[in-house]
This record gives structure tokens, sequence and C-alpha cells, in this order.
């Protein structure tokens, strides 16, 4: 096959991939421009279009009613979830949005697992689209692809007419410009986001519909294409079906041309080894190379609606709707206390039941409570969602990992080397991060995660995508780490160092000065704070201690691998969070304990555990505002203000020189 033939293949591949992306990232970014809802579940949508497609084929024997069966399920169903469950979160904060769609994914992934079962099944081409085209060159292109991209682009172009050219179009844009007004002059807005619901999931059904024959039909296939969907809604422009469809294609064309090219490129410039080795991981990163590249030169997008202003270099937004916040100390530590008492006797409790996996088990837990707790820091009291946090996890167990391959097996090297690797990185890419705000700050840092995951996976001297176990645990002086009660009070006293030194930061001039700055940033730059050098310092903080929990980590599984930076792995740290409490002490912590052990333990009583787990996300969501933190009593840690008041309610200290702006 020579060259030119293979371009025009996989420019065709490309153009196809590109076009399932726009059909998901469409309804994406009407639901995410307009109503201003998070969907995570949107891929649950592309999953059962698929499965539906697929079950009505083959019962009628028709490939066109499968399509037509798969469009009216998922309308149907996206319609069901925002009339009973997403409308109650369009007040929300973009928090519990995130919390109660993850719910949603868990329950229909597992539910799929119920009814088709974990095996893929695989959708044949229809009769009448199978056989390939002859184009100049020599090329051959399946038909089916053809048909794939035609169908694709008639969407386009009749989005394009009914948004422009109708009246149904016309309340689209008139309720993204103000629903206030909209709702004033009479019309049913309510209706009118159901209607965006339902659109966005029918597209992404047909979009499952037509990806069942080209790839395996599996419970989950929706979660990594939603990822991607949401990359093509940042690049394109929030709220824009033009970008959409201007994203969906450049980034379909980047991932298949980078695929095919990537290594071939790199062999000439580098040793075929170093190609080998390189050359799947930039191939797989292209797509967030690309995110992170428009985000930093045009976060409105390629091709934003009319009317967006430029997104970037402005603060995050407060966390919450009802104005401003600051901290103030909470009600009383007795829970943490309460906590810290019960963890200290745990192993004497494991000891008389003859249960020491209690041990490893709650040393889990507590490690993850670090970790946690590192982003709840800079959630809760720095505004800043990262939905790439795991990043620092993944490389303090990898600092860990690599240096026992390479026979460094000491605690007083590893450790430092896994917090100051941490920090670095953190410091390198907040650079980038911090000059996006709001849903562009997620987007980034979940670019930034995706990348490092990748050069996880493509490391192959330290096991890739498998990962690489560690032998031992890391020495520590006379300490025996290897010694399950050992470990376990290390971890304990690691985690009663993090809740304390997170009290003492917050209510540090540093601390005052960082919420200061989530709460009004334009009037703290007018004092002289530096801001943006208060929120990198947080950054670094946070990531040094996430980093430091990636080595107890990698020490406590002993082992190391790169799905320990996946996105999903983000996910569970923001979950942690939100289900303990936003902007507390004690409830990021009480989160990782919570979700950890609901997993384990309905693990235990049910193989479809997911299901309740999902429910009681949900439940969370929707029973407490204030996470497992305020059903125990506490109240919150943040005061919330008038967002009408421009000043501090606290005392704010003087700036410090150092981080002094000019």
């Amino acid at each position: 096959m020579d060259q030119l033939t293979l371009l025009l293949e996989q420019v065709f591949n490309g153009l196809q991939y590109g076009v399932l992306l726009f059909l998901m990232a469409a309804g994406l970014t009407l639901v995410f421009g307009i109503v201003n809802f998070i969907n995570l579940a949107h891929g649950v949508q592309f999953m059962l279009g698929a499965y539906f497609s697929l079950m009505v084929a083959r019962f009628t024997g028709s490939y066109a009613l499968g399509v037509l069966g798969a469009m009216a399920g998922t309308l149907l169903v996206g319609a069901l979830l925002e009339r009973t469950l997403f409308r109650r979160l369009y007040a929300r904060d973009h928090l519990d949005q995130v919390l109660c769609t993850f719910g949603v994914i868990l329950i229909c992934n597992e539910a799929a697992n119920m009814i088709w079962g974990p095996e893929p099944l695989n959708a044949p081409i229809p009769a009448f689209l199978q056989g390939q085209v002859a184009l100049f060159g020599g090329a051959q292109v399946p038909v089916y692809r053809l048909a794939v991209i035609a169908v694709g682009l008639a969407v386009a172009a009749l989005l394009y007419f009914v948004v422009s050219f109708t009246r149904a179009g016309m309340l689209i844009r008139a309720c993204a410009s103000n629903r206030q007004m909209l709702g004033l002059l009479g019309v049913d807005v309510a209706r009118i986001h159901r209607a965006i619901f339902g659109f966005g999931a029918l597209l992404a059904g047909l979009a499952g519909a037509m990806a069942a024959p080209l790839f395996s039909v599996v419970p989950g296939m929706g979660d990594e294409m939603v990822i991607v969907a949401f990359s093509v809604v940042i690049i394109g422009g929030l709220g824009s079906v033009k970008g959409a469809l201007i994203g969906g294609l450049l980034i379909g064309m980047v991932d298949t041309l980078g695929r095919a090219y990537a290594k071939p490129l790199l062999a000439m410039a580098f040793s075929p080894q170093l190609a080998g080795a390189v050359g799947p991981a930039l191939s797989s990163m292209l797509i967030y190379l690309l995110m992170a590249a428009v985000l930093l030169l045009r976060p409105q997008g390629l091709l934003p609606p009319r009317g967006v202003r430029r997104a970037g270099h402005a603060p995050p937004p407060a966390i919450g709707r009802h104005g401003m916040a600051i901290a103030r100390p909470e009600a009383s530590p007795a829970w943490a206390l309460g906590l810290l008492a019960v963890l200290a006797a745990l192993p004497l409790l494991a000891q008389a039941l003859d249960q020491p996996f209690l041990l490893d088990l709650v040393a889990r837990f507590m490690v993850f409570g670090i970790a946690a707790l590192s982003l709840g820091f800079i959630l809760g009291f720095g505004g800043l969602v990262s939905f790439g946090h795991a990043l620092y996890l993944g490389i303090g167990a990898y600092a860990v990992g690599i240096l026992a391959y390479h026979g460094v097996g000491g605690a007083a090297v590893q450790w430092p080397v896994a917090v100051l690797a941490s920090s670095m990185v953190a410091l390198a890419t907040g650079t980038v991060a911090l000059r996006t705000s709001g849903s562009f700050f997620i987007m980034i840092t979940l670019a930034f995660s995706q990348m490092f995951y990748f050069i996880g996976v493509s490391l192959s001297d330290y096991g890739g995508d498998d990962g690489m176990s560690l032998p031992v645990r890391s020495a520590l002086g006379p300490l025996d780490l290897n010694e399950p009660a050992v470990f376990y009070y290390l971890c304990l006293a690691a985690l009663a160092a993090a809740y304390l030194g997170c009290r003492r930061l917050v209510r540090s001039k540093f601390g005052l000065a960082l919420q200061g700055a989530r709460s009004n940033d334009r009037q703290m730059r007018a004092l002289g704070y530096d801001t943006f050098g208060y929120r990198m310092a947080a950054m670094a903080i946070a990531a040094a201690a996430c980093g430091f929990a990636g080595a107890l980590l990698a020490n406590s599984t002993q082992f190391v691998g790169p799905h320990f930076m996946h996105w999903a792995r983000s996910g569970d740290l923001m979950t942690m969070v939100i289900v303990g409490g936003v902007g507390t002490y004690l409830g990021p912590v009480l989160g990782a304990f919570t979700l950890l052990g609901l997993e384990k333990y309905l693990a235990d009583f049910t193989q479809h555990w997911p299901i309740l787990l999902g429910a009681a996300l949900i439940l969370v969501v929707l029973g407490s505002r204030g996470g497992i933190h305020a059903l125990l009593g506490q109240r919150p840690h943040l005061l919330r203000l008038p967002a009408a008041r421009r000043a501090p309610a606290a005392p704010m200290p003087a700036p410090a020189a150092t981080l002094r702006e000019g």
C-alpha cells in the first residue's frame, strides 16, 4: 500500500470518528452551554443507543428499525432523567451535578451488565451497507463508513437550520442569552430544557447505534467517549453547534492520523526502540495536547457563540450559589478527635476479632483520606475544581516504584522525591491551568492528568499498562513497614498531620488571602495581592500532600500502575470531597472512608453493588447539600455572604512581600 492510499484511508477513518464525536458533542454542548449542566452521564446514552440498536435489529431483522429504536429509547431515557432527577439540580453547584450524574453512570452501567452481560456483543454491518468504494489512488473506503459520515453531516446541516432559522431555534438562542427574561415573557423554560436534554440524548443514541457495528458493545463503552466529547465541546466553544462539528472533525483527524503516523515519524529522528515506546503514548496524548493548546491560546473555543467573551485570565468562580464565602472555625473538633480515637484503637479491635485484614483495609482508607483532603484544600478553600488531581497520586506512586526498581528502597529518598516531583509538576501545569477558570480549568486539569496517564502506559520498562509490583515496602530506619500494625500507625500519623496542617494553613494569613482571592479576586488584586501566586502555591502544597499519599499508596498496595492517574481516579477523589462536604476539614476524610467502605462492603453483599452505590450518591446529593459533614450536625466551614457585599467580612492580612504584585 503506497503512502497516498494509506493517507486517504486514514483521512476517511478520521472523518468517520469525528462525525461520531460530533453527534456526541452536539447534545452535550447544548446542555452544557445553554442549561449550564455538567452531564457526565451523557455517555450512558451512547452505550444505551448501541444496545437498543442491537436488540431491536435482532428482533426485527432491520438495521434501520434498530437505529430508530435506539433514537426513540435514548430520547425517552434522557427526558425521564431530566424530569425526575436532573431538573432538581439546575440551581445547584456543578459539583452536585457531577456527583449525581456519576451515580447515574454507576447505576446504568451495572444495569446494562445485568441485562446484557459483561461479554462484548458484535453488531453486524447491514447487507445494503457492506462492501467498499474505490477512490483515486487505489484507496478502498468501506461503504458503512461513508454512510456514517453522510448521516453526521446531514445532522449537522439540520441542526444549523433548526437553530438558525426556526422558532424552536430562536427559543433555544433566547434561553441561552437570558432565560429569566424568556420566562417572564410566558415561555415555558423548563420545557425547553427538557427538549434540549431529550434531543441531546437522541443524538448520543444515534451515535451509539452507528458505532455498534464498528466497536464492541460492552457496558461502560460511553465513559471514555464522553470525556473526548467534552474535549470537543471545549475546543469548539460552549454552546456552539458549529464549534462542535469543527472540534469533532479536528479531534477525529488528529487522533486517527496521530495513531497512524506518530511512530513512523518519530522513527525518522530517533531509534526504532524509542519510537516504538513513545509513539503510542504521544498519539494517545494528542487530543489532550490540542485541548490544552486551545484553552491556553483561545479559552472561549475556536467558534464560540456570539457574545461570548474571552474566558481566560479570570478568577475561578466561587463554589455555591448564595454569594461569597469566607472561612471561619468549625464549631468543634470533637468528631475529628473521636475518629482519631477509634482509628487508634482499631488494631486492638482487629486482634480481638481475629480480623488482621482490617489494618490493611483501613490503612488504604486513610491514604485516600490524605489525597481527598489535599483536593478539598484547593477545591473548598481556593475554588480550584481540579478534575486531574489523581495525577499527583500517580506521580508519588511512580516515584517510589521507579526508585525501587533501580535499587533505591529507602523512604528517606523515595518519599521526598515523590513530594518534590509532585510539586514540580503542579507548578509546571499550574502555570498554564491557572490562566483559565471555571469549566475550562476543570478540563485543562483533566487534560494534563490524561497526558501523564498515557506516559505511564508507555513506560514499558516499568510494566506499561499492566503496572509493576513492589517486592517490599520502603525501608524507614528501624521501622518495619512490612509489619501491618507499623504501617497502619504510620498512615494514621500522616493523616493526623495532614488534617492539622490543613486546619493550620486555612487559618493562616496565607489561607485567608487564598479564600479572599476565591471570593473577590479583583478586590484582592487591587489591594496588592498576587492572587495568581497564592493559587500556584496552594496547588503546589496540595500536590505535595497528594504525592505523599501516592507514595503511601504504592507501599499499601505494593503495586504501581498508570490507572492511579486516570481521570476516573480523579473523579473518585472529587466524589469523596463532595460526599464528605466541600469547604470542611474533616469532610474529605469522611467521604473517603464512606465511599471506599461502601465499595468494599456492598461488593461483599452483592455483585451488583454499583447500583446501590450509585443510588447512595444520588441520595446524598438530593438529601444533604453539605454532605456527611452537615449530617453530623457540624456547621458549614464556609460562611455564605450576600454576593452584593464587596468587602471580605474577616480582616485580611497584609500581602506578603514575596507575593505582592508589581
